[in-house]
């Protein structure tokens, strides 16, 4: 039997779709094996043994590359590397806090990790996004005259007991930093570089509305949270938009947020495992450019999520699902998923704008800080207050 493909990572890009397609497109097995977040980045640490590639968020790459997990990939061997390099979010530093997605992308002669460029890089630019949350037509209709969208509205009393979060400390202390300093409880210097005087004022915050049972709802996934959301009761949840996209194909009339104080972005992409060579390297490398020839990137377009060459995508989306997905154009036509749930409607248009314009809203870039280890722990405090 020839040797498979392991790839470890989350659900957000190891879709069953993608999966199928791996295995049409390549004349080797393709194994995903799906974690959540935390088990995914624990795993690419602690075992890199166990797999050849490792799929996951940018911001876990200081705890990979300093464990020395995963090894430098070759630009020279990566078809697209020029477009990916010309695409905007990775050639340049970008807006907002956090690790911007150039910050740790180049492999330096003394093996840091920078923003300079240099033909080893230490993971493959693939998808992208900008996340907020989605509320119910009840909240919709309880806004007041004029309200912009917030992220104040993760402690609003009006929804008391009824929003719900990610598990994910690395996204949530994020997204609540927003919160606490939208809604005037504090001045917040960098909310993706906390420090310990800024963590503590937060979750003392953060612990008062806990114990009074304003916080009761947590998510690991984008499946758990469509359940979640989909319970009765729950008008608010910070989401990802697979579960947006999905909640729409079945039905649910959510509205997705673009904050006024701007989105809390992330990027991930692929790194390569220390421990895999031979027949496994010359595989992984043919996995991550077939990543970048079109296909992968119109299944994840038609989930919400940007991919880091756009060209090739004019050959695989439709010119109305170009325009809706990037182009920030109304839908021409009822939107479809695999499928062929509706889930967008004729004369929708995304939330935030085209692509550029969304990614210029993004008030934070996921990161692991440097206080996280602090952060975590009065993480696991305010969930079992």
């Amino acid at each position: 039997m020839a040797r498979a493909l392991r790839v470890i990572g989350t659900s957000a890009t190891l879709t069953e779709a993608l999966r199928r397609q791996a295995h049409a497109d390549l004349e080797f097995p393709v194994e995903f094996e799906v974690l959540d977040g935390l088990s995914c980045q624990s795993r690419g640490v602690l075992s890199p043994e166990s797999y050849d590639v490792y799929d996951q968020w940018f911001h876990s790459l200081d705890l990979l590359w300093t464990a020395g997990s995963i090894q430098a990939i070759d630009t020279g061997r990566i078809r697209h590397w020029p477009q990916v390099r010309a695409s905007g979010v990775f050639a340049d530093g970008g807006q907002g806090f956090g690790t911007r997605p150039a910050d740790i992308l180049f492999v330096q002669p003394d093996r840091s990790l920078s923003a300079a460029p240099g033909r080893a890089i230490s993971m493959l630019p693939t998808t992208y996004n900008v996340d907020s949350f989605a509320y119910a037509p009840e909240l919709a209709a309880r806004r007041r005259p004029g309200e912009p969208e917030s992220w104040a509205w993760l402690l609003d009393d009006r929804w008391h007991g009824r929003c719900a979060l990610s598990l994910d400390p690395a996204a949530s202390a994020m997204e609540l930093a927003l919160a606490v300093q939208a809604a005037g409880l504090m001045r917040v210097g960098d909310p993706g570089c906390l420090a310990i005087e800024e963590i503590d004022e937060m979750f003392g915050h953060l612990m008062a509305r806990k114990r009074s049972g304003h916080f009761s709802r947590f998510w690991t996934s984008a499946e758990d949270s469509m359940r979640l959301v989909s319970a009765s009761g729950c008008v608010l949840s910070s989401l990802w938009s697979p579960a947006y996209y999905g909640m729409r194909a079945l039905g649910h009339d959510l509205t997705y947020a673009a904050p006024v104080e701007g989105y809390r972005g992330w990027h991930s992409g692929m790194c390569l495992s220390a421990a895999t060579e031979g027949e496994g390297l010359e595989m992984a490398y043919r996995y991550l450019n077939w990543w970048l020839d079109g296909v992968p990137g119109a299944i994840m377009a038609r989930q919400g999520y940007y991919i880091s060459v756009p060209e090739p995508l004019r050959d695989t989306l439709t010119d109305g699902e170009w325009d809706y997905w990037y182009g920030g154009l109304p839908a021409a036509q009822d939107l479809t998923d695999r499928s062929g749930r509706i889930v967008v409607h004729a004369g929708e248009t995304r939330e935030g704008g085209g692509y550029r314009q969304r990614l210029s809203k993004v008030a934070v870039w996921s990161t692991i800080m440097p206080e996280h280890n602090y952060l975590v722990r009065r993480w696991h405090e305010f969930l079992q207050a």
